[in-house]
């Protein structure tokens, strides 16, 4: 577990999703009326506009389309250099999540088009309570070694 305290921003459109990542489980909504995928998750499907939905479980994999490497903490007690990663999920091609991510803190070996799978962290939250972050990793077979 992390020494360093992660902000937890849950409110009641991400509760469940904080929740499925403490099971390790990589959680997305999805529109109980035309099907379409939701994040970040919120009350009105986008394309539909609906208010039905349900949780369902992501395959947590995914291909990096971008990433940035902080060199300047936002914090003082934050740790630098780390990375961070956006990834277009396999589940729909038009949901991206960020995350951190789990190699060599300068991002070094990632490549836009890597395929990724979720990993996760447990840490602190900033209220001393224990929290689940993720973070991406290389998929197997990807030919990248971390």
């Amino acid at each position: 577990m992390s020494d360093q305290q992660v902000p937890v921003l849950m409110d009641r459109d991400s509760r469940e999703w904080w929740l499925a990542l403490r099971r390790h489980e990589l959680a997305l909504q999805t529109c109980t009326d035309c099907g379409r995928l939701r994040w970040p998750s919120r009350a009105i499907c986008n394309d539909c506009g609906s208010l039905e939905w349900r949780w369902t479980e992501s395959r947590g994999t995914g291909t990096v389309v971008s990433w940035t490497v902080t060199h300047r903490p936002p914090s003082p007690q934050a740790l630098v250099p780390y990375t961070v990663v956006l990834v277009r999920l396999d589940d729909q091609d038009d949901v991206f999540m960020p995350g951190g991510w789990n190699g060599p803190a300068d991002g070094e070996g990632l490549a836009i088009g890597l395929h990724v799978r979720v990993g996760y962290q447990a840490v602190v939250d900033q209220h001393g309570e224990d929290a689940t972050i993720l973070r991406w990793e290389p998929s197997v077979g990807s030919g990248e070694e971390i």
